[in-house]
């Protein structure tokens, strides 16, 4: 395993911290988004998201399974709320991923 240093570190911190916002601003499915100190809510989902995105250049389609398995089977969702409903955000957060990987992502690579 290589150890990450210098700019591609800083590069991966800024992009770690964009999915991060947008986790908590568009996916959000425990509905945390404004409470201050739930912040970190997601951190733990953002490093198979960012591996993912960049290192396996997942599809929308790979991303929102991995984000659907998140609500379902780790959250323990799977049962609850309009699964329409969760189905699309998820979908509609992965559709932003991969918009940001191809538009301002993929200039650092």
């Amino acid at each position: 395993m290589s150890i990450i240093q210098g700019p591609e570190k800083e590069e991966s911190r800024r992009h770690r911290a964009r999915i991060r916002e947008l986790f908590m601003r568009a996916w959000d499915p425990i509905g945390v988004n404004g409470v201050p100190e739930a912040q970190d809510e997601y951190d733990g989902y953002v490093g198979k998201a960012y591996v993912m995105l960049m290192h396996e250049k997942a599809s929308a389609n790979d991303l929102t399974r991995y984000l659907l398995w998140a609500e379902f089977d780790h959250m323990g969702f799977g049962g609850r709320g309009d699964l329409t409903a969760r189905e699309a955000r998820c979908r509609r957060v992965a559709e932003m991923l991969v918009a940001m990987r191809d538009a301002s992502f993929g200039e650092d690579a």
